[in-house]
């Protein structure tokens, strides 16, 4: 068919319900994707999806071709990493997903290093925790946090890297005045029941509640309470201390992940050397055991 970018319109229009989400998804405006949509309608003679007030539905007929185009992007994702995985050049592009807690506070002295060593490689740097960017091929290697005992899906190559283990932080000083404070959640978080911090600090009646960790951790390095943290984040903070008598838990595991196809592709292959020399140097870092200094 030769309507393959309306048609990746039209599974992300399908996907994420709106035609904001489905031109943030794709890097274009809205405009286009409204009438990348027309098209597609216009030559399959078919109304493909009903406007409401809350998104995009797919009518009927949409519903018939969603599975063969997803085939499709499916089959076209497929030709691409087949292709990148026999270049074997030392430059071009290589596009790397990963938290962007990881990015920001662990390993950006180790891509430094890395954009020094092989200047020519275009490095594209993702903040995301979603398996789905590299499903989509929109990234050629991910770092990724799986939660417990948790595996990657089956068709991306992964090598397990270290644990992740998280653990309660506090303003020292706030720590020290004694004051009550209050616990700081995430969206699914609860209060913990299994243990109480000691040293007669009082807990306040009332959490406070945040959308994303970023403003946990901050909130929790201005004095208003104690908040939940990767330790490699916590540990590193001056500004921070372990809450007394609590216990640091294992989230999950760090995995490396790539395409089957794109693994053997030689930019590709150094990137993951790198990341995987740099995790093990961060090991005990990663599980709280100690501060280490990262290895590049």
């Amino acid at each position: 068919m030769d309507h393959w970018d309306e048609l990746r319109m039209f599974l992300a229009v399908a996907e994420g319900g709106t035609v904001r989400a489905a031109a943030d998804a794709l890097g274009v405006n809205h405009a286009t994707i409204i009438r990348g949509i027309g098209r597609l309608e216009e030559k399959l003679n078919a109304k493909l999806f009903d406007k409401l007030s809350t998104g995009y539905r797919l009518t009927d007929a949409g519903g018939d071709i969603i599975e063969l185009a997803g085939q499709m992007a499916m089959a076209s994702s497929q030709i691409e990493a087949r292709i990148f995985g026999r270049d074997q050049s030392v430059s071009g592009p290589l596009r790397f997903t990963l938290p962007v807690s990881l990015a920001t506070d662990l390993l950006m002295p180790t891509l430094a290093a890395f954009r020094s060593a092989y200047p020519d490689i275009a490095l594209e740097i993702i903040g995301s925790g979603s398996v789905a960017n590299l499903l989509n091929r929109e990234a050629d290697v991910a770092l990724r946090v799986v939660v417990g005992d948790g595996t990657p899906p089956d068709n991306l190559y992964g090598t397990r890297l270290c644990e992740f283990h998280m653990g309660f932080y506090v303003n020292r000083e706030h720590l020290a005045a004694g004051s009550s404070i209050a616990w700081l959640l995430g969206p699914n978080e609860i209060v913990p029941f299994d243990w109480r911090p000691e040293g007669g600090i009082a807990m306040a009646a009332t959490p406070i509640r945040f959308a994303e960790m970023r403003s946990q951790f901050e909130a929790a390095r201005a004095g208003m309470g104690i908040t939940l943290l990767p330790c490699f984040l916590g540990d590193a903070d001056l500004v921070l201390v372990r809450v007394p008598g609590s216990p640091t838990r294992r989230a999950g595991d760090v995995w490396l992940l790539t395409h089957g196809d794109t693994r053997r592709t030689k930019r590709v292959r150094l990137l993951c050397d790198h990341l995987r020399t740099a995790m093990l140097g961060l090991a005990k870092r990663m599980t709280g055991q100690i501060e280490d200094t990262p290895i590049c």
